[in-house]
């Protein structure tokens, strides 16, 4: 099975690779593939609890979380980018199901994938 990295490193405020980045994933499912979302820099603001980016126009998060549930997608965010946005463990939205890399880990980890595409 071939491994496929989504990194993501835009906010998802008026952003929509956020959404763009799943619909990629969740299309990917059936075929002989693994994706698996990294969630960096700004990106890792979509977490929070309080990321409610249809307010800015932008396609709602929810729909992804019946999908990640679903297809039981990995989800990483480096724990370098929570910390520097303040967001604490218990604002993450657990439907997220989130997994923490370090920083100092994330060059092994990219290197982990077949394939790895930047959003």
């Amino acid at each position: 099975m071939k491994k496929v990295l989504f990194a993501v490193y835009t906010s998802p405020a008026g952003s929509i690779w956020i959404n763009e980045t799943f619909r990629c994933i969740f299309g990917m499912y059936g075929q002989d593939i693994e994706p698996v979302a990294l969630l960096l820099n700004e990106a890792v603001l979509a977490v929070h609890k309080n990321c409610k980016p249809e307010q800015c126009g932008v396609l709602p998060l929810s729909i992804t979380f019946k999908y990640i549930e679903k297809y039981q997608t990995k989800v990483y965010a480096v724990k370098e980018d929570l910390e520097k946005y303040n967001i604490k463990e218990d604002e993450i939205d657990p439907r997220w199901n989130l997994q923490l890399i370090l920083k100092s880990d994330l060059a092994e980890f990219v290197h982990s994938f077949d394939n790895v595409i930047f959003f």
